[in-house]
């Protein structure tokens, strides 16, 4: 073949992959009310994330109900994984994948970062967006998660190897986390 033929076909397998990337998937509506707000509530090396009729379920966390999407977050070397059914899907640095359910979009974007690409939730029209950072990072770290992930509501990290919950935005650096018995609940933020 010739360069102007395969330059051609790569192009059209080129957009062919973005157009398969931005293109929402959609997921079924549950029958039930809708709740207005969300929770998250960490486990072991977790965490179970609600909001607007979405259930996800973080590095292994379990739940009484099937979750809608299933996440991963990398390893050393890794790229984070999604799983929705049985599609998994691994997403390397700065890929983001778009769900809908219902009135409620979800984008899932991977972030570099220094040792593990994180993860940044983003729920509807910018209604809250929490980070999932998988690797440990010090304490002296946490404040400055506000300035390298702007405009996320909540950060998951891992510490002493549990998860747990950093609100973002508040002057005061308060850790939820292992000894939290109920969820953490946090409503729509208006930017």
């Amino acid at each position: 073949m010739g360069n102007a033929v395969m330059a051609a076909m790569a192009a059209l397998v080129w957009w062919a992959c973005l157009a398969a990337q931005a293109a929402p998937l959609r997921l079924p509506v549950s029958k039930e009310p809708v709740a207005q707000g969300g929770s998250v509530m960490a486990t072991a090396q977790g965490a179970l994330i609600r909001y607007r009729g979405w259930l996800l379920a973080v590095d292994g966390a379990v739940s009484e109900a099937r979750p809608d999407v299933l996440l991963a977050s990398a390893d050393i070397g890794q790229a984070p994984q999604l799983q929705i059914g049985s599609t998994r899907r691994t997403l390397p640095p700065w890929s983001a994948f778009e769900l809908v359910k219902g009135s409620t979009r979800l984008r899932i974007t991977a972030l570099p970062g220094p040792e593990a690409p994180a993860l940044l939730l983003d729920f509807g029209e910018a209604d809250y967006r929490i980070v999932i950072l998988a690797a440990a990072i010090e304490r002296q770290a946490y404040r400055l998660l506000a300035q390298r992930f702007p405009g996320a509501d909540l950060a998951l990290l891992l510490q002493e190897g549990r998860r747990v919950l950093l609100p973002l935005g508040s002057s005061r650096a308060q850790v939820f986390g292992a000894e939290q018995a109920a969820p953490y609940r946090f409503t729509k933020v208006k930017r």
